[in-house]
């Protein structure tokens, strides 16, 4: 069974995503205020309910740790970096992002992401709450995107960049969605 800090690996996975729910981790630059049908569904203001932080993400700061924690080796923005895992691209109309869905995105991808990372780099990548914020303020932001390219990636570090998808969808490791990763058991 494979385990990260005495945990199955999906249950160290949940409890990372939990721990960031539950501490609230928000990102101030994504941040948005909600509209008036959340607003009106918000509880009340209660003194005992736990501080939400907002931390202030910074897309220059989430480009550097793009190339610097390794994700570039899997990942591309504007074709350039590796070619086994989605594109992280932009979306010319973003008007605002929301970190909430950028860890789920990685949630989504978490178990072919540490795999990988096992596989290609021998360890598996920590990010912070607030470098995660980071990561999704590059992620989403054209400007920041605008000249990245290969020559943004130290010279090194370019023949590590994958070139072409891991798994295809039809050749997934036998293991994926089973036993100890699993899937939920079916009814």
């Amino acid at each position: 069974m494979k385990t990260i800090f005495g945990l199955r690996r999906g249950a160290f996975a949940f409890a990372a995503v939990s721990a960031l729910a539950a501490i609230g981790v928000g990102v101030g630059a994504l941040a948005r205020k909600p509209d008036e049908s959340e607003a009106a569904a918000a509880p009340a203001s209660d003194d005992s309910l736990p501080i939400v932080l907002v931390h202030n993400a910074d897309p220059v700061k989430g480009r550097e740790l793009f190339v610097n924690k390794g994700c570039v080796i899997c990942h591309s923005v504007n074709g350039a970096g590796g070619r086994a895992a989605p594109p992280l691209d932009a979306p010319e109309d973003a008007k605002q992002a929301d970190l909430m869905d950028f860890v789920a995105g990685m949630w989504a991808g978490a178990y072919a992401m540490t795999e990988l990372q096992a596989i290609e780099l021998g360890y598996q990548i920590e990010l912070s709450g607030q470098e995660l914020g980071h990561l999704a303020a590059f992620a989403t932001t054209p400007q920041a995107q605008t000249d990245f390219s290969v020559a943004s990636v130290p010279e090194p570090m370019r023949d590590w960049l994958l070139d072409e998808p891991y798994w295809e969808e039809d050749d997934w490791p036998s293991d994926f969605g089973e036993g100890d990763f699993g899937a939920a058991p079916t009814p």
